[in-house]
């Protein structure tokens, strides 16, 4: 494999970790129900007098947490092969499960829009976690596998 493929997966990878780190600060903000930092005053994505089942809600805020804590695995440094085949389809099953959360949460933002009379804004945030999400399934397999790439 050339360096440039190399520097790529390495850049992919950086970018894993930010969208980890995004997941973590989304799942936390959610759970805490907004955090104020001085005059920065970070709203929860969900309006408390909207939320109609607070525990699917919940459950979503730990899903992006444990989300968060899988993408930051050191995955080019699992030895064991069984182990990151595992990992691996535990990644593939919860990016999909987190794709669907997002179709999901768009869903319902239309239909609480709609009840409103009222046009719902475009989704562009949660498209755009949706191929991140997506993204990291080939992620990790070329970086483990990177002759698959040629």
């Amino acid at each position: 494999m050339n360096d440039t493929a190399t520097q790529r997966i390495r850049y992919a990878r950086l970018i894993a970790l930010l969208f980890g780190a995004l997941c973590l600060g989304l799942g936390i903000n959610e759970l805490v129900g907004g955090i104020v930092l001085g005059p920065l005053h970070l709203a929860p994505r969900w309006h408390p007098a909207a939320v109609t089942f607070p525990i699917a809600l919940r459950v979503e805020s730990w899903f992006l947490v444990a989300y968060a804590g899988l993408l930051f695995l050191p995955w080019r440094a699992i030895a064991d092969r069984k182990t990151w085949n595992i990992l691996f389809a535990i990644l593939c099953v919860t990016s999909v499960i987190f794709a669907f959360a997002m179709i999901s949460e768009v869903m319902a933002k239309n239909y609480i829009a709609q009840a409103a009379h009222m046009k719902a804004k475009i989704p562009v945030f949660q498209a755009i976690l949706l191929f991140l999400s997506l993204g990291q399934i080939p992620l990790e397999l070329f970086s483990r596998k990177p002759e698959l790439l040629d």
